[in-house]
C-alpha cells in the first residue's frame, strides 16, 4: 500500500504563532514550527503557515495606548454609579454592551483623556518598565494619562439640558471652607422642547478624584428644579481637596413584572454638563 502526501504551502505572513514541536503520526503530518514556517493540519490536509515575527511591542507609542486602556477603564470604574445611570440606554440591545463600555467609547477621543509629559526622576518605574499610578515608561517616554473635567461626559442620550445651568460651593467663592453645600441653579428648562418632560430628573455627579470616587445625587424634577440645594458628603476636606461637578436630566421608567411588582429604572438622559471644580 502506498500513501501519497499531499500538501499545501502558503508563503503568506500571517499573524499565526505557535509554541510546539515538530512531530509526525503515521499519516506523515507535521505540526509545529519548521524553519521559517508553521505546520497545521485543516481539514485533513496539511497546511504551512508563513510564521510572523513580531515588532517590538514595547514602543512609546504602544505602551502609551496600553496606559490609556488601563486608565480609562480605572476611570470609568470609579465613575460606575455615575455612569450606570447617565450610559443606561446608549447600548443597543443585544449589542452585549454596558453602560462603562459606552462611557470609554464616548470618551475616548473627545478630548477628555490627556497625556501629561513627566520628567523621567519624577515618574517611578518598576522592573517591567511600568510607571507606579498611571504613567508608563518605554524609551523616552515618560508620563502619565489624566483628566481634562471640562471635556469629560458622564451622560448621554437626546433629552434637553437646558441653558445657564451653574453651581456653587457655599463658601468657596469667598475662600472660606466649604460649609458642604451645593446650589444648583437652572433658569432655563426648556419645559417646550420636545425633548423635555416636566417629570424628568435632575442628576447631579460629584466626582472627588482624589479619594477617588464619585457621588450621585438625584434632584427634584424638572418643572421643581430653578435652584435646588444638596448636601455633600461629610469626610470632604478643607485642605483644597478638588471636586468637578457635573448635572444631566434623566427620565424615569416604570417596568411592571407579571407578578404586579413595579421596578425604576433610569431611562434617556440628555448629554452631561460640567460645572466646574472646587477646592
Amino acid at each position: 500500500m502506498i500513501l501519497k502526501w499531499y500538501s499545501t504551502i502558503i508563503n503568506l505572513k500571517q499573524p499565526y504563532y505557535s509554541m510546539s514541536h515538530t512531530e509526525g503520526n503515521s499519516f506523515g503530518f507535521e505540526h509545529g514550527k519548521i524553519g521559517d514556517r508553521i505546520a497545521v493540519v485543516i481539514n485533513g490536509k496539511q497546511i504551512y503557515k508563513g510564521l510572523y515575527k513580531p515588532t517590538n511591542p514595547r514602543t512609546p507609542k504602544q505602551q502609551m495606548h496600553r496606559a490609556k486602556i488601563a486608565f480609562v477603564n480605572r476611570l470609568s470604574k470609579d465613575l460606575a454609579e455615575a455612569v450606570n445611570a447617565g450610559f443606561a440606554t446608549v447600548p443597543e440591545a443585544g449589542s452585549g454592551q454596558s453602560p462603562r463600555n459606552a462611557f470609554v467609547k464616548e470618551n475616548w477621543d473627545n478630548g477628555s483623556l490627556v497625556w501629561l509629559e513627566r520628567e523621567e526622576e519624577n515618574v517611578g518605574v518598576d522592573a517591567s518598565g511600568l510607571s507606579q499610578g498611571n504613567g508608563t515608561s518605554a524609551g523616552e517616554l515618560f508620563g502619565e494619562w489624566a483628566i481634562c473635567p471640562e471635556r469629560l461626559r458622564l451622560a448621554s442620550g437626546p433629552r434637553y439640558i437646558g441653558r445657564g445651568i451653574a453651581a456653587n460651593a457655599v463658601g468657596k467663592a469667598d475662600g472660606a471652607p466649604c460649609d458642604r453645600r451645593l446650589i444648583v441653579t437652572c433658569p432655563d428648562l426648556g419645559m417646550g422642547n420636545s425633548h423635555s418632560v416636566d417629570d424628568d430628573q435632575l442628576m447631579v455627579a460629584v466626582y472627588r478624584p482624589a479619594v477617588p470616587t464619585v457621588h450621585l445625587f438625584p434632584g427634584p424634577l424638572r418643572k421643581d428644579c430653578r435652584e435646588c440645594c444638596f448636601v455633600l458628603p461629610k469626610d470632604i476636606s478643607d485642605d483644597g481637596e478638588e471636586m468637578h461637578v457635573y448635572v444631566w436630566f434623566q427620565a424615569t421608567c416604570y417596568h411592571r413584572s407579571g407578578g404586579g411588582k413595579v421596578t425604576v429604572r433610569p431611562g434617556q438622559a440628555s448629554p452631561s454638563v460640567y460645572l466646574g471644580s472646587f477646592h
